[in-house]
Parts: structure tokens; C-alpha cells; sequence
């Protein structure tokens, strides 16, 4: 079982079900068993800022599979939930991403684990720190309290949500 970390957005339709939704498939997937939720943020869109706020949270779990069966069932519940193919930073029903594996280092041509573009993005360090503070990169060995502090990011993380699990 490794302990994973996911961070999880919505800028298109009924956001906050969107995130809800997501929640839901993912307790039923097979081998993946929840540990801790952030709330949920509202986000300014980051790359592409002309299109809607963003809400944003981070969920913990153990999993008993690889990083790889986890893409492909986080791919699925994409896509059940409605996302749309679009251009980068662009508008999203759902987006799922693996932030941590453990502390494994992953680069394949489809995923990269820890994401690459978390340690400057508030929308996903700020949940984050919320439940795993002190959880030490792989790649930088900073802890995620110090990579938000200096992740140079100005953009809006708005508590929106207490409690997503409800």
C-alpha cells in the first residue's frame, strides 16, 4: 500500500457536485481507501485566466496498485463525470491529478509523479498543506508548509467548503 495524494478541480458546471462526484467513484475504486480531505477552495484559473474560478481540494489514501492502474482509473472517472478534451489550462468538468506516490519519483510519457507544476501553484499547495503539512517532496526535500510559503504564487485560494466528504 503506498499513500497517495490527489488534487482535484472543477471550473465547469455544477463545480462543487463535480468534486463530490469525483469523491464517490474514487471510494470505489478497487484498492484505494481514503485518509484525509482537505476543504474546498475557490481558485483563480491559473495559465488561462479568462474562463471561471476553479474549486480545488486535495484528498489522501492509501492504495494497494501502481501509480499506473491509478492514472488509468483516475482517467475513467474523468471521464464518467463529463470531462472534455481541451487545450492546456483550459476549462475542466473534473480534473484528477496524482500529486504524490508515496515518495516515488515517476516520469512516463503520460505521467509524472510528483507533478511537475505543483511546487508553484497555491491552488494546489494551500489544500494541500491543510492535510499533510510536513510531508516531505521527493524531489526538493522541502516540506509542503515551505513550498507554499515560498511558492512565489499571488493567486486567490478562497475557503469555499469545510467538509467535502459530507
Amino acid at each position: 500500500m503506498e499513500k497517495v495524494v490527489l488534487g482535484l478541480g472543477s471550473n465547469l458546471g455544477s463545480r462543487l457536485f463535480n468534486l463530490k462526484k469525483a469523491v464517490k467513484f474514487l471510494y470505489s475504486l478497487p484498492g484505494f481507501d481514503f485518509l484525509a480531505f482537505s476543504s474546498v477552495y475557490e481558485t483563480e484559473p491559473w495559465g488561462f485566466k479568462n474562463q471561471n474560478n476553479y474549486l480545488n481540494c486535495a484528498v489522501a489514501g492509501l492504495y494497494g496498485s501502481s501509480a499506473r492502474d491509478l492514472y488509468a482509473g483516475i482517467k475513467e472517472i474523468e471521464k464518467k463525470i463529463g470531462r472534455k478534451s481541451r487545450e492546456r489550462w483550459h476549462p475542466r468538468e473534473i480534473d484528477i491529478d496524482i500529486l504524490f506516490f508515496g515518495s516515488k519519483i515517476i516520469k512516463s510519457k503520460n505521467l509524472a509523479v510528483p507533478h511537475p507544476q505543483m511546487i508553484y501553484r497555491n491552488f494546489v499547495l494551500v489544500p494541500l498543506a491543510e492535510i499533510m503539512p510536513g510531508f516531505v517532496h521527493p524531489v526538493f526535500k522541502k516540506q509542503v508548509k515551505v513550498l507554499l510559503a515560498g511558492s512565489g504564487d499571488e493567486g486567490k485560494v478562497i475557503l469555499y467548503e469545510r467538509n467535502l466528504s459530507r
